[in-house]
């Protein structure tokens, strides 16, 4: 899986910690963004922190226990997804979703392309 250009460990690889991003996404939330990209940044880091949580509870509880954060990562990434299908830059990959998995992997495909424009 480490390979795989949409899994966790090639997304979140340089992403910088969990607490730093809800930082941010907080301190943005009640700001209106500038643009269309900022709106998109906005909901892409939101999508992707709650990814990351949801990977963290997958890793370290009970299946049961861990429905809560993998339902909300769900919904903030098909969120995500309806948002760049309205906006235009939905790419093919994101316009094939159809589980709960698609959509978080293409919140991770998203993430690492934008992650890599940014420390390039």
């Amino acid at each position: 899986m480490i390979n795989d250009p949409s899994g966790p460990e090639a997304a979140y690889a340089n992403a910088p910690e969990i607490a730093a991003e809800i930082g941010w996404i907080a301190k943005h939330t009640n700001t209106p963004p500038a643009d269309a990209l900022a709106e998109r940044e906005f909901r892409l880091r939101k999508a992707a922190s709650l990814d990351r949580i949801a990977l963290q509870e997958e890793a370290t509880r009970p299946s049961g226990l861990a429905a809560e954060a993998i339902a909300t990562a769900v919904q903030a990434a098909e969120d995500f997804a309806t948002y760049d299908a309205e906006h235009g830059p939905l790419t093919f990959r994101g316009a094939e979703l159809a589980t709960a998995d698609d959509f978080r992997a293409y919140v991770r495909e998203e993430y690492r392309s934008w992650r890599h424009a940014q420390v390039a």
